[in-house]
């Protein structure tokens, strides 16, 4: 065997025990044979993409002179990207031989193959565990880095998080998509940069990310639900997006837990943020899974129960103090199911996450209706009767005509119904609301604003939107006490005495003592609703209570 062939198998040897592509092993097989054929200069081009590649210097000195020199180039198969290239440059002093031509060929051939079986494993590799838009680990990446952990015993070391944007079609919608991939990739960065060396975090599709972070750092996550804020330029303008998140957040309590096991802890637990909690950062708890299967479960029976009335309605009395005399009542939404009551508490905000509250809204518009009808059918002079419907409503164009066609189906005085809505911080449903007050105005109709006082742009909205009632909430109503100098009285009295002065009327909702009555009657509040009077009252019972109008 010749020394110019031990040389080349002793590099193709080299070469070919290399699991991935590294570019000092591949100078170190190629030296050996180099300094053997007198070569000034060995490179290997290795292509990207098509048209562009990234040149390296396998021996020598790529700034020497090569004029006059002996050149082999050896072109690799087309393969992902282009070619792969290797090229010699000999000594002037030293000219090659076929023979020795021959065998640089031969080792140029042996060498691209192997760096294109390399290469191209590398890329399957970084596909199947990286995602190609951020360079984050994808979900292979991810399960890799779990099974890992397990096996050193190290899991319970960490927390996991399951990240989803809030809101991110917006991006898109405002910026387009392209400018859109350019913030998600930023917002990426901006999460590796947040954690350490052996925390992961992994974008495991669309606007979704999983992180595994030591327990010590709960408070990043806490820190990306607040909020990110990511800057892109947009000809010459730069534009800010406070990206918000919802986590769901799973402890590892054992180092062995597979993570399918921890996967469906951070299922149940963001699905309980995104559809459920008033907070973004939810824990999981045996009790949110329970949540979690009954809400759905509520989901879906809400059909089956619009279908067959298991929704009714009661009516809560509203009283004049005054005179102690019934002047109107709030209608309120029971769910009669499994043999037992379920109150608005455990449903409504259910609903209005799964957008079902709206049809509710209209059905207990119409029952409401329709007991009206009853009740004048009958006889009775009935009272106005208020309805509550959800903000869900603003995106609604035809909410003032939906609400009329029902009231007028029945025959009903638009002057008997009233419409309850909540107030909001949100501009664009600001401005939609005082369109659908406006229009209900148009129409006869009275709006109070539900809640008032528990928001942050009350005395805002008010500035521009023409309500008839204001309703305080009951929170307000449960600090109410006789100590005139007391914050809440303060409050308290000041929203009355600026209601009365506006020519707004004021109800009191909540009021379940004979003190909390006495002291808002003392700031000139006269219309209360709550148990201290009455509890909501079937529509039969109701109609018992029109006949008899004084308590």
């Amino acid at each position: 065997m010749s020394d110019s062939f031990k040389l080349i198998k002793n590099a193709f040897d080299r070469i070919s025990r290399l699991t991935k592509f590294s570019e000092e092993d591949f100078r170190n097989a190629v030296k050996p044979v180099a300094e053997y054929y007198n070569a000034v200069l060995v490179s290997m081009e290795i292509p990207f993409k098509a048209g562009s590649g990234h040149i390296l210097t396998l021996y020598g000195d790529s700034a020497a002179d090569i004029n006059g020199c002996q050149v082999v180039r050896y072109e690799g198969e087309q393969s992902v990207g282009g070619k792969t290239v290797l090229t010699w440059i000999g000594s002037t002093e030293h000219k090659w031989s076929d023979e020795d031509i021959e065998d640089i060929r031969f080792f140029s051939k042996s060498a691209c193959v192997m760096s294109e079986k390399l290469r191209l494993g590398e890329m399957a590799n970084r596909y199947f565990y990286f995602d190609t838009l951020t360079g984050l680990n994808n979900f292979n990446g991810l399960s890799k880095i779990a099974a890992q952990l397990v096996r050193r015993g190290v899991f319970d070391d960490y927390g996991c998080a399951f990240i989803n944007l809030v809101g991110f079609n917006y991006v898109n919608k405002k910026v387009g998509f392209r400018t859109g991939t350019k913030v998600m990739m930023q917002y990426a960065e901006r999460l590796r940069e947040m954690f350490d060396r052996d925390e992961v975090v992994s974008r495991v599709g669309g606007d979704n990310f999983i992180i595994f972070f030591k327990k010590k750092n709960i408070d990043k996550i806490n820190r990306i639900a607040e909020g990110i804020t990511i800057n892109v330029r947009i000809n010459s303008v730069t534009i800010n997006f406070d990206l918000t998140a919802r986590a769901g957040v799973f402890m590892v309590d054992r180092p062995d837990i597979p993570l399918d096991k921890v996967l469906t802890y951070l299922s149940n637990s963001i699905n309980y943020a995104k559809s459920y909690s008033r907070t973004n950062v939810v824990f999981y708890t045996k009790d949110i899974e329970h949540k979690v299967v009954e809400y759905k479960e509520y989901c879906q029976k809400f059909r089956r129960a619009i279908d067959k009335k298991e929704f009714f309605v009661v009516y809560q009395p509203k009283v004049y103090t005054k005179n102690n005399t019934l002047y109107g009542a709030e209608a309120l939404v029971r769910w009669h199911s499994d043999n037992r009551t379920i109150y608005p508490g455990e449903f409504v905000e259910i609903f209005e996450k799964a957008h079902l509250i709206n049809e509710l809204d209209f059905y207990v518009l119409d029952q409401a209706c329709s007991d009206l009808r009853k009740w004048l059918d009958n006889g009775y002079k009935p009272v106005k009767v208020s309805v509550n419907f959800s903000n869900e409503h603003l995106d609604d164009d035809d909410l003032v005509e939906r609400i009329t066609e029902i009231v007028d189906r029945y025959d009903i005085d638009h002057k008997l119904i009233e419409i309850e809505m909540t107030e909001t911080v949100d501009v664009y449903e600001t401005n939609r609301l005082l369109s659908y007050v406006n229009g209900l105005h148009q129409n006869g109709f009275t709006v109070a604003i539900d809640d008032f006082g528990i928001g942050y742009s009350s005395l805002l909205m008010l500035q521009s939107i023409s309500v008839d009632v204001l309703k305080i909430d009951k929170a307000f109503i449960a600090e109410v006490t006789g100590d005139q100098n007391k914050r809440e009285n303060i409050i308290l009295r000041h929203i009355i005495n600026m209601a009365d002065d506006l020519g707004v009327e004021i109800v009191a909702e909540g009021v379940e003592t004979g003190d909390q009555r006495e002291n808002l009657t003392s700031m000139n509040c006269h219309r209360i609703q709550g148990y201290f009077y009455d509890k909501p009252l079937s529509s039969s019972n109701f109609s018992d209570r029109l006949a008899v109008r004084t308590y």
